[in-house]
């Protein structure tokens, strides 16, 4: 069944979390005092999966067996201000490619997507100071999306394609005065000439030059 899921990875018990000690250390810096955080790699996985698919991904994909811990679904823990972190939709997301690529190779899934992003837990702290080493330390609000809880969406958001169309620039039939016109217009920095030249081309191929088509000639010719 096509749905979301999601698996979390964490340092496994008796191993360093590095990137907890690290974001516990900014906080104090900016005068925030948490006791304790931990943190876990968040992947977010939208394909056709079995349960055996599921089990090959965490033990052979996403997770180190030595030194990591892996859970499908988001885990609970209580008494801790939750910040996760993930990329707006669209933003981009090199690990999400390269994790996509790999569970095609590994399974019958097409047409997978996925989106990765990191969970914090901070204990002895409030929802307040949260926020604040949210915005200032752990995220970029222009390019991230921030929860204060695990995000489990039930499906992905899909841009819709529209219809795109060049812009063409009508030169056939113009006089020398108004393609000068159409060069100083669009800073295309033609001469006369040149542009009766290109007026010529076109002529032969029985269309008007899209803008794009100009402006690169006119960088050619400069």
């Amino acid at each position: 069944m096509r749905a979301v899921h999601r698996f979390e990875v964490r340092p496994a018990k008796g191993h360093p979390d590095t990137r907890g000690d690290s974001a516990r250390r900014a906080a104090e810096a900016i005068g925030i005092n948490p006791t304790a955080v931990h943190t876990a790699a968040v992947y977010l996985i939208e394909a056709d999966l079995t349960a055996a698919d599921s089990d090959h991904i965490a033990s052979g994909l996403l997770a180190n067996p030595v030194t990591e811990s892996i859970t499908l679904g988001a885990t609970t823990v209580p008494g801790v201000q939750t910040i996760e972190v993930l990329p707006q939709p669209g933003v981009m997301d090199p690990a999400a490619q390269t994790v996509r690529a790999a569970i095609e190779d590994l399974t019958n899934a097409t047409d997978t997507h996925a989106v990765t992003g990191r969970r914090y837990d901070f204990t002895g702290i409030t929802a307040e100071q949260a926020d604040t080493i949210a915005r200032r330390l752990l995220a970029n609000p222009v390019v991230h999306d921030i929860h204060t809880q695990p995000f489990c969406p039930e499906s992905f958001p899909h841009a819709h394609p529209r219809e795109q169309r060049a812009e063409t620039i009508p030169i056939l039939g113009k006089s020398n005065e108004e393609l000068l016109a159409i060069s100083k217009q669009g800073a295309f920095a033609l001469n006369t000439e040149e542009m009766r030249t290109i007026q010529a081309h076109y002529q032969t191929q029985g269309r008007e030059p899209t803008l794009i088509e100009l402006e690169s000639l006119a960088q050619t010719w400069s």
